[in-house]
């Protein structure tokens, strides 16, 4: 049978249906992929974009996790739903929301949804000494491993090394000790502070039976942005040698460094007036020599914190530049007070003293440094008999003016008190005291400390357990302290203290 182009073309048509390849041309037409011209590309009209979740076991996708879209279109919305035991953080694009709104993509997009385990718990944390050794001394350090468990996977840690020793001052005579802690390398715990750091501290709190008042001074500190740099904490259960001790502050120790106190000190620099960092403390005849680690300026002992390599150039060129700041801020010019100081840090320094009615800031525990010519006041340290927890201080009374007031108890602060001298601070005092109100800083307080108790009230039962204390006087408590026979009732106590002392000093500062 002879084929012609028009029998071809009738035997294509009936066999179309049962083919996959058409041959409508003629079979010595030219093939493209043999002959080289390329067929123009099609334009995709479609994206497609997928939602996912990271980790898997941590939440799923509510909604359409794949969506083809029609260039132009936009996703319908999807939430982000975690797992027990999670919670969402963001989204891979930086989106906050949980769920995630209408958008559309040009190309063909992945989104991840970012749990977290939730952070609920209070951490345990376990140190192991070498060969079992007690620790009892604040001078001879003692080698040991460190892990951290109840917390989640990101924050578990696992027989990192170090030294630690006994912290204190009163406190050191107390059964249930304090302790620094230095890691023989650098470690981030429990996600607290901006970066890693050697120096570490363990805060018993023994006579503060709320066990939080260091805690929430602390939280309140870090909130007050004018103070460049505040340690953060957290509450542990602490395990020695397997034995269980009680409820503790895990804290940054306050020193200098990239992410603490940004400061080039003489250490950095080896350059005799390079900046410092001095702590205002009546125990500072503890650290060492006079004339070479501690001075006092105006009668008030400071002690030069930050540097191991000191000498008697240094700490005397620091003696004389705070001798004169002294009195710059006692008797100087306005201009010459704002010049020198950091007015941010110092108002809202001052502030905090205020709001806890610090009765150590002006004993101890209070940082002070210089920064390229002008000094700040704070970071503060050290709240245990603050907020209503010293009897001697107006009988644990929330009412009265105390850091900037001088009423010859003889711990208060002289810098604040020689500040609140002058009309125009007292202005600057009141108007970001304000602010503070007004951003909701001590309605957030308060919900910290509730928080807080949900958060830990088993573990500081537990502290109690061990530590069997309520109604005894450990040190200054008030009768109506030692009144309280729980650890519910203190942490209230506090709460209320609080309370009535903002309303307090609210009215007060409204009024100067």
């Amino acid at each position: 049978m002879r084929f012609s182009f028009k029998t071809a073309a009738i035997l294509c048509a009936l066999l179309l249906p049962l083919t996959f390849a058409g041959c409508s041309e003629p079979s010595g037409s030219a093939d493209p992929a043999e002959t080289g011209e390329e067929q123009a590309a099609v334009p995709r009209t479609e994206t497609i974009v997928q939602f996912a979740v990271t980790p898997e076991d941590g939440g799923y996708i509510s909604g359409i996790a794949s969506q083809t879209l029609v260039r132009g279109e936009k996703t319908t919305v999807v939430e982000a739903v975690p797992n027990p035991g999670f919670e969402f953080v963001k989204w891979s694009d930086g989106e906050r929301s949980a769920e995630h709104r209408a958008k559309s993509y040009a190309e063909d997009t992945t989104l991840y949804a970012i749990f977290e385990e939730t952070d609920e718990t209070t951490p345990a944390v376990y140190i192991t000494t070498d060969n079992g050794k007690a620790v009892w001394s604040d001078t001879n350090p003692v080698g040991f491993t460190l892990s951290i468990t109840n917390v989640p996977r990101r924050y578990q840690v696992n027989g990192v090394t170090g030294e630690i020793k006994t912290r204190g001052n009163a406190s050191l005579g107390w059964e249930k000790k304090s302790y620094t802690l230095k890691f023989d390398v650098k470690q981030k715990l429990v996600g607290l502070g901006e970066g890693k750091n050697r120096n570490w501290c363990l805060i018993s709190n023994h006579c503060d039976q709320s066990l939080i008042r260091n805690y929430i001074a602390f939280w309140l500190q870090n909130q007050l942005d004018g103070i460049p740099w505040s340690p953060q904490c957290r509450l542990v259960e602490l395990y020695f040698n397997n034995e269980y001790v009680g409820n503790y502050i895990l804290v940054e120790k306050v020193t200098t460094g990239a992410t603490k106190i940004d400061i080039q000190n003489g250490d950095d620099t080896g350059e005799v007036d390079a900046d410092f960092m001095v702590e205002l403390d009546n125990y500072a005849y503890k650290g060492g020599e006079k004339g070479i680690v501690w001075f006092t300026a105006r009668g008030y002992p400071f002690e030069i914190r930050g540097e191991d390599n000191l000498n008697a150039a240094r700490c005397n060129y620091i003696d004389d530049w705070m001798t004169a700041a002294w009195d710059t801020v006692s008797g100087g010019s306005d201009k010459d007070v704002q010049n020198l100081l950091d007015l941010d840090a110092v108002v809202d320094s001052y502030i905090l003293a205020e709001v806890t009615k610090n009765i150590d800031c002006g004993w101890s525990s209070f940082f002070l440094y210089r920064k390229e010519g002008k000094l700040y006041l704070g970071p503060s340290w050290d709240f245990d008999l603050a907020m209503g927890n010293d009897e001697r201080l107006d009988n644990g009374s929330y009412k009265k003016l105390y850091a900037g007031m001088n009423n010859g108890f003889g711990q208060q602060n002289q810098w604040y008190i020689a500040l609140m001298k002058r009309q125009w601070f007292v202005d600057l005092v009141k108007e970001r005291w304000n602010e503070l109100k007004e951003a909701g800083i001590f309605d957030k307080m308060i919900e910290e400390i509730d928080r807080t108790w949900e958060m830990n009230k088993d573990s500081l039962n537990h502290n109690f357990e061990r530590w069997p204390i309520f109604g005894q006087r450990l040190n200054q408590e008030p009768a109506q302290v030692r009144a309280l026979s729980s650890a519910e009732e203190h942490v209230e106590y506090l709460r209320q203290w609080l309370i009535d002392r903002i309303a307090w000093l609210d009215e007060t500062f409204t009024g100067m």
